[in-house]
Order: C-alpha cells, then sequence, then structure tokens
C-alpha cells in the first residue's frame, strides 16, 4: 500500500528543520576542535627536554621529539577547527537563508515542498545573497526580536565584507588595519548570528504555515 504523501507544510517544515540539525551538528564540532586545539597550546604545556638523532643516508639531524609531536598535532587539530568552522559557517547561514525562504514563499502564496537553495558550480558551496528579506509578520508575538537578530546577522556579513574590501588595497594604513581588524572580529560572529535567526525563523515558519492552513 503506498503512503500518502505528507502535506507541503509538513514537507517544507522538516526541510527547514533539516537545516538546523546540520548546523548544530556543525556547531558541535567547530566547537569541540575549538577545545581540542586549546589543548595543544604550546605555550600552555611543558615540554620535554630530551632530544634524539634522525639519521639518514645523507646526514644526521636532531630533533626534540616531545616539541615536533605537539607542533605537528597543533597543525592538524588547527587545519580542522578552520574546516569545520567554514563549514559551521555554511550550514548555519543556509539554516537562516533557508528558513527566510520558506517564509517568504509561504508569504507569497507559493507552496514549496522544500527549501530551495542556490549552490556554486566550482566547489559546491552553497551561494548567499549579503542581505535577507525583512519580514512582514504583523501579529507574530517574536517579530521584532526575529528581525533584531535579521540586523545582528547583516551586521557581521557587512563587516566581512569591509574587512575583505581594506584587505585588497595596495596600501593598508596603520588606521586601516585596526579598522579591518574591529571588523573581523565582529564577522567572525557571522556563524552564531545565522544560527539565532535560523532558530527564531523556523518559529516563524511554524506560525506563518499555521495560519496559511487556517486560512485555506
Amino acid at each position: 500500500m503506498t503512503k500518502p504523501s505528507p502535506s507541503w507544510t509538513r514537507s517544507l517544515e522538516d526541510s527547514v528543520f533539516a537545516l538546523g540539525a546540520a548546523a548544530r551538528e556543525c556547531q558541535t564540532a567547530a566547537r569541540a576542535a575549538a577545545i581540542a586545539t586549546g589543548h595543544y597550546d604550546l605555550d600552555r604545556l611543558r615540554l620535554v627536554d630530551g632530544k634524539v638523532q634522525r639519521r639518514r643516508p645523507t646526514y644526521t639531524g636532531e630533533q626534540e621529539p616531545h616539541l615536533a609531536a605537539l607542533a605537528q598535532i597543533g597543525r592538524i587539530q588547527m587545519h580542522a577547527q578552520h574546516r569545520l568552522t567554514r563549514l559551521y559557517g555554511q550550514t548555519a547561514q543556509a539554516y537562516a537563508h533557508g528558513a527566510n525562504w520558506a517564509i517568504c514563499a509561504a508569504l507569497a502564496g507559493q507552496q514549496p515542498a522544500h527549501v530551495v537553495l542556490t549552490v556554486e558550480a566550482d566547489d559546491n558551496a552553497y551561494e548567499f545573497s549579503s542581505y535577507m528579506a525583512t519580514l512582514d509578520l504583523q501579529g507574530y508575538a517574536q517579530a521584532a526580536q526575529l528581525e533584531a537578530a535579521r540586523r545582528a546577522y547583516e551586521r557581521c556579513t557587512t563587516a566581512g565584507c569591509d574587512a575583505e574590501e581594506i584587505d585588497s588595497q595596495d596600501y593598508v594604513s596603520d588606521h586601516e588595519a585596526s579598522e579591518m581588524h574591529a571588523a573581523l572580529d565582529i564577522a567572525a560572529g557571522l556563524p552564531d548570528a545565522a544560527y539565532a535567526y535560523g532558530v527564531l525563523a523556523e518559529g516563524a515558519l511554524r506560525w506563518v504555515l499555521t495560519n496559511s492552513v487556517t486560512r485555506q
């Protein structure tokens, strides 16, 4: 017996929830990687002074095996942390933009079964616009919080663009370098800001879909 297809509202909610689940997994992994990297900070560890000689056919070199091992671990952990942080940023933005897209589609009277996101052709990464649509949710209790979260997210994206623009200059003055680092500090909060928006937008989507079904 063939199972009945779920309604478009249920399927769309599942789509956004799946984006949120992906972001949560990556958030946990990125934070765990940051903690693991911190455990191998050479400034915090007491190194053993012992050395070994590493003999090759042409010469013999000296090495401190404890320092060498810790340095390699640190590089590997830092590489993993960087990749997982980028992945968290991608999935968090997908969550935010996906939920925003779903709400816009529902408000426009469309009935999409799934979120649609654009993917770049060269590296298969999601492609996001710099801004998200402002949502007109009259009567929704958390509309103000949702808009505040959208502005916080866009502040991070704007800061990232500002930092890139300064960094691309042939000459960067000390003042501009200070501005760039300040912008980078703000931009670093983008994954968490995107995730926070996604959580609020997912709740707003449920409200919009409930009202859509009620009107039908």
